[in-house]
């Protein structure tokens, strides 16, 4: 048995920056327990963001072109494999990380796990529960409950990855939240937030809103069960995966705004990761195994975290959009590039200085503002594309369909 010590991942999917000014319980655990700062993701959408969570990889590089992990691609899992650790992911239903369950020893989604006379068991216990809630995801409650049977009866050292998919669309905050707002109000809403975003009426927004600040309370109200059973020696992340864009129109998650890309973060016994104000989420894993004295495998793109400002690059495909957005986050600049892949094959430009316009509503591209970093920074961003396959490899594993989704949970989170 090893004295190494715990790891515990519990990421958010659809978590907000700004979500952490709302959440008083978790402002007060982490006054207690845990050190907070900010992530920048290397994509806005799950199927981009967890290759640089688990493989500290860009996904364009780390799918293959059916859109399934590499089997050369090392994972952080795997890695704690070889030296002893035990491994496990409870995952509140997202079919996205499916993509990982041959990490892990443990895999458990929703169910999806279970054999036998079991299966139709919760087969219909999740159809009942969608047919109430209008969702499929498993509550932060329930991944809970399944990840400390597993915890306490794994031999140590453990690492875990828990998922919540709570503040996700189709948005559900528990059934007191739903009734506060309204059953039929809300339904409305929702219909028309699934149907056609932009001709929402603002109460209608509003609305879809309040149903998402719903969502984060009740991850707040769930956050200290879902850590109650962590030592506290653990080496624990807490983030989202990505964020939840709102304030650009196009709602969902899929741009390289920071509604998307800039995310909380909380950890414990990571003191790189605690004094980095804004930690890359390639940087994760490399701190984990540095922190572990663990060699971290040459493939990996990220460097452990050391208190410094790293420049961000970011990548993504919207398959609903018919889009893919090319981004450089620096400490003061954003760049943006989004190529429409439709009839139109046009491609559009952003810049924005973050010190002076934090939520990126003036594009500083043609205008008598606009930097003379601009041509630097689309350099480094043309050079980034040519050295990750980001040419060839941007639509990997992005795809309404992911390997092994049956079509009901698809359609139930949104996705198709």
């Amino acid at each position: 048995m090893s004295d190494r010590p715990d790891v515990v991942f519990l990421t958010v999917d659809c978590w907000r920056y700004d979500a952490v000014s709302r959440m008083f319980r978790l402002r007060r655990l982490a006054e207690e327990s845990l050190d907070r700062g900010e992530a920048i993701c290397q994509s806005a959408a799950t199927p981009g963001v967890f290759p640089a969570i688990l493989a500290s990889s860009y996904y364009s590089a780390a799918y293959d072109r059916s859109g399934a992990l590499r089997t050369d691609t090392p994972t952080l899992p795997g890695v704690l494999g070889r030296v002893g650790y035990e491994t496990a992911a409870v995952v509140g239903n997202n079919p996205f990380l499916e993509k990982f369950r041959g990490e892990f020893d443990h895999f458990w989604r929703g169910g999806s796990g279970t054999e036998g006379g079991w299966r139709a068991y919760h087969y219909l216990r999740r159809q009942l529960r969608q047919r109430v809630r209008h969702r499929s995801t498993v509550p932060a409650p329930s991944v809970a409950s399944r990840a400390r049977e597993w915890f306490r009866t794994a031999d140590g050292p453990r690492f875990l990855l828990m998922h919540l998919m709570d503040p996700h669309e189709p948005y559900y905050p528990g059934l007191k939240r739903w009734l506060g707002v309204g059953p039929l109000r809300a339904r409305r809403a929702l219909e028309q937030f699934d149907e056609d975003r932009p001709a929402m009426s603002d109460r209608q927004r509003s609305t879809v809103e309040r149903l998402y600040w719903g969502c984060v309370d009740f991850v707040d109200r769930s956050l200290e069960s879902l850590l109650s059973f962590v030592p506290d020696d653990a080496l624990v992340v807490l983030m989202a995966d990505h964020g939840e864009e709102f304030e650009h129109g196009a709602y969902r998650h899929a741009r390289l705004y920071d509604e998307c890309v800039r995310v909380p973060l909380f950890s414990r016994n990571l003191p790189g990761v605690a004094t980095t104000d804004r930690v890359r989420q390639l940087d994760l894993a490399p701190t984990i195994l540095a922190r572990l004295g663990v060699e971290t495998p040459e493939d990996w793109v990220g460097r452990p975290a050391d208190g410094t400002h790293r420049p961000s690059f970011m990548l993504n495909h919207s398959p609903h959009r018919d889009e893919q957005y090319l981004g450089l986050r620096t400490d003061r600049y954003k760049l943006i590039r989004t190529v429409d892949l439709g009839a139109d094959g046009g491609t559009e430009t952003e810049l924005y200085d973050l010190a002076t316009d934090p939520r990126e509503t003036r594009n500083l591209v043609g205008t008598d503002r606009e930097p003379d970093e601009l041509e630097v920074l689309a350099d480094r961003l043309a050079d980034f594309r040519d050295r990750h396959d980001v040419e060839s490899g941007i639509t990997r594993g992005t795809g309404s369909r992911p390997e092994s989704a049956p079509q009901e949970r698809l359609e139930a989170l949104g996705y198709v």
